[in-house]
């Protein structure tokens, strides 16, 4: 073992984890500066500080110290930006066992409140690695903000195209989970995660797709380079080059605006998609911990009622977003074929390039000159166009005919 693993409370010896079930929910509130205001038996008892203790001290008071500061950072940002955030945390209770929840947090007018649920999903062991990971960079002093741009690229690399991506699909994931286990039903939410990994799959495929241009830029710069070398029998590449040139400008240009920005572009979808499923989970989470509320015997520092009421209201709140988000893509989905069928004519269009640069390449291997390096290039390029235009079109398809159906 290293020293530097020698260091990573990770990996220190702890007594087990405390047991809780998947039918339990944590639930507690804090001030604008995360000093808890109130919270729940669920709470008091796992976490194993007296009410005394709870109320009136930072959440921190149960942050286990094996979790990546990337998380926190990354949290704190969102929460502070008004945005509902949804996380996998570590905690440790007072006699320094630990326990993973997934927290939904919410922001408040005058604070934040959080409730949190077991999770046991597959994606929970890839979290524990990542986060395993992330700390062990930070142990060698990387500053909380570039581990949370760490953070963010390894979930990019997993295929979460944003951190509103990554929180969809896990608690949805953690939900349906959770319904398998508890047997409490939850409609819909197997088909919506499945449509937003589609979602999820079919922008990465473009990001992909647009960061391919800019190896045809290079193709364009060699076909050039390489007419001039050939003087007279290099105007036909230099026409060719012209032509690919323009070509590939207007697939970026397309991709940035038709298929990547904007109202109705495939990104937009996406990012429709998972606002949709986070909030009509956490609709359906919240709702859960207020009706728990009204047989919970024991709550620290306010009423339950009141409590519950608070909890209902972000429910309602939330559950108009989903469907609004959800009814967006329903009609962004409307366009989809329309805009596949755009890309495919670019891309059949640089194609044709393709085959009349081989063409030529026949020709200047008579006549002793060579394209024969560019292209092989070339046709390496155009076959992984082709792959990612085959991968996002079937996505495309099943993101259509699921939107009818959310």
């Amino acid at each position: 073992m290293t020293d530097s693993h020698a260091r990573i409370p990770a990996l220190t010896a702890l007594e087990g984890e405390v047991p809780f079930g998947f039918d339990e929910m944590f639930f507690s509130r804090t001030d604008a500066r995360g000093v808890i205001r109130s919270g729940n038996r669920v709470f008091q008892r796992v976490s194993g500080f007296a009410w005394d203790r709870l109320i009136g001290a930072p959440h921190k008071l149960v942050r286990h110290p094996a979790m990546p500061k990337a998380v926190f950072h990354l949290m704190w940002d969102r929460i502070k930006a008004g945005l509902a955030t949804g996380a996998y945390v570590r905690n440790q209770s007072e006699d320094g066992r630990s326990y993973w929840v997934f927290a939904v947090i919410v922001p408040l007018a005058d604070g934040y409140l959080s409730v949190r649920i077991k999770p046991g999903s597959k994606l929970l062991a890839q979290v524990k690695a990542l986060y395993a990971d992330l700390l062990t960079e930070e142990v060698a002093s990387v500053a909380s903000a570039d581990s949370a741009r760490q953070l963010l690229a390894r979930l990019a690399q997993a295929g979460f195209p944003g951190y509103d991506a990554f929180q969809a699909r896990a608690l949805g994931a953690e939900v349906l989970h959770r319904s398998h286990v508890t047997g409490r039903p939850v409609p819909s939410v197997a088909e919506a995660l499945a449509t937003a990994e589609a979602a999820d799959g079919h922008e990465t495929e473009l990001d992909a797709l647009r960061a391919m241009f800019d190896v045809a830029r290079m193709i364009a710069i060699n076909l050039r380079i390489a007419s001039s070398e050939l003087g007279d029998l290099g105007r036909p590449v230099s026409a060719i080059s012209s032509n690919f040139a323009v070509l590939t400008d207007d697939m970026t240009t397309w991709l940035q605006s038709r298929a990547l920005s904007g109202e109705g572009g495939f990104a937009s979808i996406a990012r429709s998609l998972g606002d949709g499923l986070f909030l009509r989970n956490a609709a359906a989470i919240l709702a859960e911990m207020a009706e728990l509320f009204a047989h919970d015997e024991e709550i620290g520092g306010t009423d339950p009622a009141e409590e519950a009421a608070r909890l209902n209201d972000i429910a309602a709140q939330y559950r108009t977003r989903a469907a609004a988000s959800l009814q967006r893509v329903t009609r962004e989905a409307q366009g989809m074929e329309a805009r596949l069928s755009e890309m495919r004519t670019h891309v059949s269009g640089l194609n044709s390039i393709r085959m009349l640069c081989r063409i030529e390449g026949a020709v200047l291997r008579r006549a002793g000159g060579s394209l024969d390096q560019i292209v092989t290039q070339l046709d390496r390029f155009q076959d992984e166009i082709a792959g990612h235009l085959a991968r996002s079109t079937e996505l495309g398809i099943r993101i259509r005919r699921a939107a009818a159906v959310l």
